[in-house]
């Protein structure tokens, strides 16, 4: 229905009414259909004075949240023709919100037809503010009263009590009720009570607090010492009643009158004192016993400012912690120097306590004269401490410093790092030219090495040629290279030694914690097993210990030097894992997986390159080239007329990060016309625990652009239902880990149920990953997971099986997951045992790429061994290389041996475990020893006994995870 509003012609006094009360007029007449607002309605609702709109219109002026409501509400009292008040809100043209209170009533004619209906808007907007301002200032005035740890109280001006807190209630042990009965008197000690009640009118009569001491006591006439605070109640200028705060001081003044008996009975052992003490009061001293006159060679020190005894350099500093004690808290055993009359520097060792004096705040001092002590101290410690050569740090300090360092590390999660320095033929300077010329030389080395050192390095030397950096807050690897480098070219520098010139190289081995170890022999061990690595490569270099701890460090070695150049050489590629549609069966998308084939070790997890490419930085710009070969290859599949589908694509923290990312999304987009909406990156919840915002607005950024985004491992890390409902997800990704136990474990079933219901709550699609078997499928399946992805349907396969899986798009059947090849047995010219139970040894690589290297050892377990060879299972995946001879360690019948030989083949029982046959490299006498052992192994195996040999009896592949998790 439309109708014309039109303003009342009213009275300028009945406005004014209006305005004062804020209360607005408005009447509609049944008959002409005609509504009329008074003035002052047009101000409430921010109209202009005349304005034609429909019932629709007007409620538009409603706010959203009150609209339904206040419709109804007139309605059915326009449908009842009864009286009816409401409050509600509405919205000024300018979007102001205003709250009102609407009063309808209804005026019939004579005939008892429906007349008017009129209505009156009151505007409580201001009354809703002050209201709310109140309650708020009444809870912050409850919370001080009734929280506060002091006793609250008020009185009337009688000294009545009107109100109290529960400290008061704990401090006179009596009830709220019962301290509300009555006035303060009863609770003050006959003998304080004149001087309370002074101080009561004292507050009165000056309208000022007051604050005193007084003696209280209890409902069980236990006296308590008591500070008390008054504070006069002054209301529109009149006094109205006194508030109180009261403070329980009984411990402090039992302090007190102790520490007072105290000076009085000691007087005289202190005058006799052999160590000198004083009594300091505002910043002077107060008293001074006659040996700290002595000390200090004055006639008297009483009245005597304090810091002109306090040598000017650490003046500042012990004054500064002096004055920071508290009563009661003291310094024991403060060592600081002292001047003395003449300006004779003593060392002290200082007693300071903080205490009160003739009722005022005071320190007390025990002083004793350690300057001699602390000289033989002193040169003890240096002697302990540095060599006598050349003055430097000796390996004692070495070990105590780097024992600190590792903690102080530790506690703020830094990496540290220490050099081994070992001189290159240094024993042919001393046996050519004599000690002598060899001693000047390492003094000179020592001087050449503390020049670099200094604040975050220090050199120390070990003993012989050997010297050492330690080296804290480590950020980059390559910040250790460049250190090791100017070590290396500072020595290559010609030294002169009495008329000889020499020049001299150095190798240098380098260990860091947390990497290689947490502890002081830890990081020795392996920085020397480095240092030897460095020799054998030909001197004159540094290595990382991480070459040499054990094969898979070895390997991982070898890999970061390696990787850097991977993308160039060509040797990264990608592989691609189908995603399917669990009802449909439809490959709906595919995830990327980066490959990289090493020239030497073959096929590289990405689990053991993928860490490295984080260290190292290489991670940015070979995500960069996945993200571009992955659009690239599904714009290549788009062409050749397949379905379109989505690739995804794994980013690093590092990747995220990057201020350009966004950019370099666009670009590779753009570059490879792909669609944005057939692309999806994928990210771990690690990625936004330290980063939430910067990785938030990142996300909202690629939701603008049509860019899916999934949360993958969903479950194993720390993000909140709340962070998970902020971040502008597409796909969230169940890791496998639920996947894997979920027909066993109740517990991860309902965990993906509840991941699975989350998700749909959200809006956001669920993918299962690790899906191995069919009843693994068929479960999540019943749950309506939305895609499925694992090894039952594909593994990882190259793009042109791609094309053939899209070609038929929908799986009708489940690609079989392929068997694993079986290795070729040959036909040996040796016997094997198979072995009841494995055979551990200890393996490791003596030569790599006709190299020498030197490395820890890798535990294997042995499961059939014979005199040409044996079959071994490890963790590590290694290649089937000549080029690569290993050493195996173990003993059979009480027999250590010593066998040596390569890989000829592999195979993989489960994922990263790995069963390997080695062709040994023995001469015959070796062969014939072992040959003999190994008949006395199968006689014993054969009789049931069981052999004096290093077995582990159990699952090998159970040995071999555990292993995994400890590394």
């Amino acid at each position: 229905m439309e109708f014309t509003i039109k303003r009342f012609n009213s009275s300028s006094s009945f406005d004014a009414v209006q305005k004062a009360a804020n209360l607005g007029y408005w009447e509609y007449d049944h008959a002409s259909k005609l509504a009329s607002w008074s003035s002052y309605m047009f101000d409430i609702y921010g109209l202009d004075s005349e304005i034609s709109m429909t019932q629709e219109d007007l409620f538009k002026r409603v706010y959203p949240e009150d609209r339904e409501r206040a419709e109804r509400t007139l309605y059915e009292a326009f449908d009842a023709k009864t009286e009816s008040v409401q409050e509600y809100r509405i919205i000024r043209p300018s979007g102001e919100v205003r709250y009102i209170i609407e009063t309808l009533s209804f005026i019939w004619d004579k005939d008892h037809d429906l007349k008017l209906t009129v209505g009156t808007i009151q505007d409580v907007t201001d009354n809703k503010k002050l209201q709310h301002e109140l309650n708020v200032e009444k809870q912050y005035y409850k919370s001080i009263f009734d929280n506060n740890p002091d006793a609250i109280f008020s009185f009337d001006l009688k000294g009545q009590f009107l109100s109290c807190n529960g400290a008061l209630e704990l401090m006179f042990n009596c009830s709220r009720a019962e301290v509300l009965q009555g006035g303060f008197h009863r609770f003050v000690e006959e003998s304080s009570l004149e001087k309370t009640i002074w101080h009561f009118e004292e507050t009165m009569r000056t309208l000022t607090p007051q604050n005193y001491d007084t003696t209280g006591i209890t409902e069980k006439g236990e006296l308590i010492e008591v500070n008390v605070t008054n504070i006069p109640i002054i209301v529109d200028g009149e006094l109205i009643g006194i508030y109180g705060i009261a403070k329980d001081i009984t411990q402090k003044k039992v302090i007190e009158r102790s520490l007072s008996d105290a000076e009085l009975k000691y007087q005289s052992i202190l005058e006799q004192s052999i160590v000198g003490i004083f009594v300091a009061h505002e910043d002077s001293f107060a008293y001074a016993n006659e040996q700290l006159n002595q000390m200090l060679g004055y006639d008297t020190l009483v009245g005597l400012e304090v810091e002109k005894v306090i040598h000017p350099d650490e003046r500042e500093s012990v004054i500064s912690r002096v004055m920071q004690l508290a009563e009661g808290q003291s310094i024991a055993n403060f060592r600081h120097r002292a001047l003395k009359k003449d300006g004779a520097v003593i060392d002290c060792e200082v007693h300071y306590n903080r205490v009160s004096h003739s009722e005022e705040k005071a320190v007390v001092g025990i002083v004793l004269d350690v300057t001699d002590r602390n000289k033989a101290e002193e040169l003890n410690h240096f002697l302990a401490y540095h060599d006598y050569l050349t003055e430097l740090p000796n390996r004692r300090k070495f070990e105590e410093q780097l024992d600190k360092q590792l903690r102080v590390s530790e506690y703020f999660k830094q990496k540290l790092a220490i050099m081994l320095i070992d001189l290159d033929r240094f024993k042919y300077v001393n046996d050519t030219l004599g000690h002598s010329i060899g001693d000047s030389l390492l003094k000179q080395i020592a001087m050449r090495l503390s020049r670099i050192s200094g604040g975050e390095h220090e050199a120390f030397r070990l003993g012989g040629d050997e010297f050492a950096l330690i080296i804290s807050n480590v950020k980059q690897q390559v910040d250790l290279s460049n250190k090791a480098d100017q070590v290396i070219q500072l020595i290559k520098e010609p030294f002169f030694v009495e008329n000889y010139e020499l020049n001299v190289t150095a190798s240098i081995g380098i260990s860091q914690s947390p990497f290689d170890g947490s502890s002081v022999e830890d990081l020795m061990k392996n920085a020397d097993a480095a240092l030897y690595f460095a020799k054998s490569r030909g001197r004159d270099q540094s290595q990382f210990y991480s070459s040499s701890l054990n094969v898979q460090s070895f390997k991982l070695f070898s890999l970061s030097n390696d990787l850097r150049k991977a993308l160039d050489k060509g040797e990264l590629f990608l592989d691609y894992m189908p995603r399917v549609h669990a009802q449909s069966m439809q490959i709906v998308g595919v995830e990327a997986l980066l490959r990289w084939n090493h020239p030497d070790w073959g096929l590289v997890s990405p689990a053991e390159f993928i860490p490295i490419a984080e260290e190292t930085g290489l991670i940015v710009p070979i995500g960069e080239w996945v993200l571009r070969e992955a659009c690239m290859q599904n714009k290549r599949w788009q062409r050749m007329g397949l379905p379109p589908i989505t690739v995804s694509v794994n980013f690093s923290v590092q990747q995220l990060l990057r201020h350009n990312i966004l950019q370099t999304i666009d670009q590779i987009v753009k570059e490879s016309g792909l669609s944005p909406d057939r692309l999806e990156i994928e990210i771990t919840e690690s990625s936004f625990i330290s980063n939430e915002k910067v990785v938030t607005d990142l996300l909202l950024e690629l939701r603008k652009r049509n860019i899916k985004v999934s949360l993958d491992d969903f479950g194993t890390g720390y993000s909140s239902l709340y962070l998970l409902k902020r971040l502008a997800l597409h796909t969230i990704k169940i890791d496998r880990s639920f996947v894997e136990e979920m027909l066993t474990g109740s517990h991860n079933k309902s965990i993906i149920e509840c991941i699975i219901r989350l998700a749909g709550e959200l809006n956001m699609q669920v993918v299962a990953e690790g899906v191995e078997n069919k009843a693994q499928f068929e479960c999540l399946r019943q749950m309506r997971c939305d895609e499925i992805q694992g090894f039952y349907f594909s593994r990882p396969v190259e793009p042109d099986s791609i094309v053939q899986l899209l070609k038929n798009r929908t799986l009708l059947q489940p690609a079989a997951v392929q068997e694993k090849k079986q290795p070729e047995v040959n036909r040996r010219k040796y016997f094997r045992i198979e072995l009841n139970h494995c055979l551990l040894a200890e393996m490791t690589i003596t030569m790599f790429k006709g190299r020498n290297v030197r490395l820890g050892s890798t535990e294997v377990l042995v499961s059939n061994i014979g005199p040409g060879g044996l079959k071994f299972m490890v963790g590590v995946k290694l290649p089937v290389n000549s080029d690569i001879l290993l050493m195996f360690k173990s003993q059979i019948g009480n027999q250590d041996y010593v066998l040596y030989g390569y890989i000829v083949w592999y195979n993989e029982p489960e994922s990263d475990i790995y069963e390997y046959g080695v062709q040994f490299q023995m001469k015959e006498k070796e062969s014939s020893e072992l040959v003999q052992a190994l008949h006395h192994l199968a006689i014993k195996q054969r009789d049931g006994i069981m052999p004096q040999t290093q077995i582990y009896v159990g699952d090998p592949i159970a040995r071999i995870k555990e292993l995994k998790k400890l590394q």
